[in-house]
């Protein structure tokens, strides 16, 4: 088994969101190749937006749970065509940690996979760490 994927992640940090290109195979275990990789830094804009998210109404933060995934299917875009990748075969997002309280069996990363999924067109793997907060 083999597949090509792109991966996000950011975090609270907020140094820039990370992008990933890498390939995967399946033999007698896993073994993966980074083929690609960069940290694009933030614009001020969204570095404020995302350094305040914590400190958000519901509504506002839901809103920048959509907004945050549309600039990542933006951000994703470029990188696609920058490098001039093909035969991707998902896309996996880890978002950007807001809330995280293993302890309590919660966290919340924002950046609605469905957007990215929406503006690129691939499938798209998202909010896994929740699953991993409530297992423990």
């Amino acid at each position: 088994m083999k597949f090509q994927a792109i991966g996000l992640m950011s975090g609270t940090s907020l140094d820039g969101l990370d992008i990933c290109f890498a390939a995967f195979e399946k033999q007698n275990g896993w073994t993966f190749q980074i083929l690609k990789a960069e940290t694009l830094p933030y614009p001020k804009n969204w570095e404020d937006k995302l350094r305040h998210s914590i400190g958000l109404s519901s509504e506002e933060l839901l809103e920048l749970h959509s907004e945050y995934g549309f600039y990542l299917a933006e951000k994703v875009k470029e990188f696609i065509q920058n490098n001039h990748l093909e035969n991707i075969d998902l896309i996996s997002s880890h978002g950007h940690t807001v809330f995280h309280q293993p302890q309590k069996k919660f966290t919340l990363q924002i950046g609605d996979g469905r957007a990215i999924k929406i503006k690129t067109e691939l499938p798209v793997i998202y909010d896994f760490r929740s699953q991993d907060v409530l297992m423990g």
